[in-house]
């Protein structure tokens, strides 16, 4: 079997939709596989990743998310044309891989589009790009949702119901377990906020991130407790000058290794996306897994309460709202009990249902079934 993915960037250049990308070609190693990527920055690059051909192709830019590349095309095109794929998993949001993919794909390649998100807030090119992803839909022989509540909720889906499959995003439960030499860096890092409970939040600063309404919320926040914010993005700077607070810790951007110990060291995971931007929540699967008991908004439409359940593996508290937001904070810092509960639970939901190990064997299932159609 011949397997030709397609998606905006791969490992080791990191993001979400990347590590899903990884997880897939590492479900397939018995196939035969190629990855046509762009490259973040302006020029090609060919070169083998765990023994898998991977084109990087340059890119002159980046507009509302999309970057941008002729390169992309002339290599997918060449790539169909002498790989000449038995089935092409294609990463969905990328409007312009989709127009490139759609001007080159063959009568006998069968498509999966992986629909990881609809294009939500770059509303001025929906107009534009719609014609383009009902043409990409109507294509492709299987279309991969992360959740069953994306389903429901995306007008792009619904029309082809029936080509739909849900399978998770999944973590890489490796990267998560706990081990011995974490131990005294765990210890290391609740000394150094004075043993005071932990509420952690990691990701891109970005709007859909919801971080005003959890930095709004420690103004609330009742419990003697620090407030520790990992990654960075365009609103670091307005947001570290508009919330001056001397509980409230700025890491920027850290490794894998220093974010699992600060998820062992934390109390409270806090995720307070909320749009269906956030269509997953892969970063909250992984606090969970390593039983960090999160407080979240409820997203109509999103997986996020499908990946996190209100009531048993965290607290799930009205959109928007920093205030409720802060009461489920103090709940859970007032309540040892609960928040072990609720943890033991998160971990248990992740560990059975969106490890790595337990994804992959979705993916085998759907290429044999494609394949052999």
């Amino acid at each position: 079997m011949k397997i030709l993915h397609i998606g905006k960037f791969y490992s080791p250049i990191e993001g979400g939709i990347e590590s899903i990308n990884h997880v897939v070609v590492e479900a397939l190693t018995g196939a035969q596989q190629r990855i046509i990527s762009f490259n973040n920055k302006n020029s090609s690059v060919d070169e083998d990743v765990e023994n898998i051909p991977v084109v990087r192709a340059s890119s002159q830019g980046i507009l509302a998310s999309q970057p941008l590349s002729f390169k992309y095309f002339r290599e997918l095109k060449r790539s169909i044309k002498l790989f000449d794929p038995d089935i092409i998993h294609f990463h969905y949001p990328n409007p312009l891989g989709a127009i490139y993919l759609l001007l080159s794909i063959r009568k006998r390649n069968k498509l999966i589009v992986h629909w990881h998100s609809d294009v939500v807030a770059q509303r001025i090119m929906k107009p534009f790009i719609r014609p383009v992803e009902n043409k990409l839909l109507r294509r492709s022989n299987v279309v991969i949702a992360t959740s069953p509540a994306y389903i429901d909720a995306s007008d792009n889906l619904r029309p082809v119901k029936d080509k739909i499959v849900v399978i998770p995003c999944s973590i890489d439960e490796d990267k998560f377990k706990l081990k011995t030499a974490d131990e005294p860096y765990i210890r290391e890092i609740q000394e150094k906020y004075g043993n005071k409970p932990i509420v952690f939040f990691v990701g891109r600063h970005v709007e859909y991130k919801g971080i005003r309404y959890l930095l709004d919320a420690e103004r609330m926040v009742k419990h003697d407790c620090v407030f520790v914010i990992a990654g960075s993005g365009p609103l670091t700077n307005e947001l570290q000058a508009t919330y001056a607070s001397d509980r409230i810790y700025w890491l920027g951007r850290i490794s894998n290794d220093v974010m699992r110990r600060y998820l062992y060291a934390a109390s409270v995971f806090a995720f307070p996306s909320i749009t269906r931007n956030e269509a997953f929540g892969v970063a909250l699967a992984e606090a969970m897994y390593c039983k960090c008991a999160p407080v979240t908004f409820t997203i109509g439409g999103s997986g996020v309460n499908w990946v996190s359940l209100g009531g048993k593996t965290g607290i799930e508290v009205r959109n928007s709202d920093s205030a409720l937001f802060a009461s489920a904070i103090d709940e859970l810092l007032s309540d040892p009990e609960k928040m072990a509960e609720l943890s033991d639970n998160a971990h248990d939901r992740v560990e059975n249902k969106f490890t790595k190990s337990r994804v992959a064997s979705q993916y085998i299932s759907l290429y044999d079934q494609l394949y052999n159609e």
